[in-house]
């Protein structure tokens, strides 16, 4: 499959079921909006982001970074346990392993990115800092965006690769 079939279909799979999609895209673009506001908070406060700073623990910003960050984790995670039915099929179908994890874990991928978009956006709206620094917020998409990318591989790799383990022919009588 060449990846322009792989986001053809992965765009066919959001679209088939469009319910879904929607209620997981609006939960995604609440959770990114707090994230994204995390991130900011914390840049324009501390000028980065530490991810072993236990002194920031007693403010806000890192309880709501680290919040929102296991929310959306959890959320691609539960995305990616969703679709064991279809990850069964297709390896009953085709078997090939890596082109599902591919394929599930851009699905997953054009879910949660554009809702951090849309979660950055609105995140702007809400508090401006005391002084607006364009490099600043630059550097917060930027930092952001790369977290929900990393949430997106770090959940849907091992997830989805441990279910193409799964004997597949179970998981289909299963569907029935």
């Amino acid at each position: 499959m060449t990846p322009l079939s792989y986001f053809s279909f992965a765009w066919r799979i959001l679209v088939r079921d469009r319910l879904y999609t929607l209620s997981y895209g609006m939960c995604g673009i609440i959770l990114s909006t707090f994230f994204f506001q995390s991130v900011r908070i914390h840049i324009h406060l501390y000028g980065g982001i530490s991810l072993s700073s236990i002194v920031s623990f007693d403010q806000t910003p890192q309880i709501l970074f680290y919040t929102s960050l296991f929310s959306l984790m959890s959320l691609a995670l539960f995305h990616s346990i969703q679709r064991l039915g279809d990850i069964g099929v297709m390896m009953a179908v085709g078997g090939n392993r890596l082109g599902c994890i591919w394929l599930h874990s851009l699905v997953i991928l054009l879910l949660l990115v554009p809702s951090a978009l849309i979660g950055f956006s609105l995140g702007l709206g809400f508090t401006q800092p005391s002084t607006f620094d364009l490099a600043k917020e630059i550097q917060t998409f930027f930092i952001g965006l790369a977290f929900v990318v990393l949430i997106c591989f770090s959940v849907s790799f091992p997830t989805v690769g441990l279910t193409t383990f799964i004997d597949p022919y179970r998981a289909i009588r299963r569907q029935r």
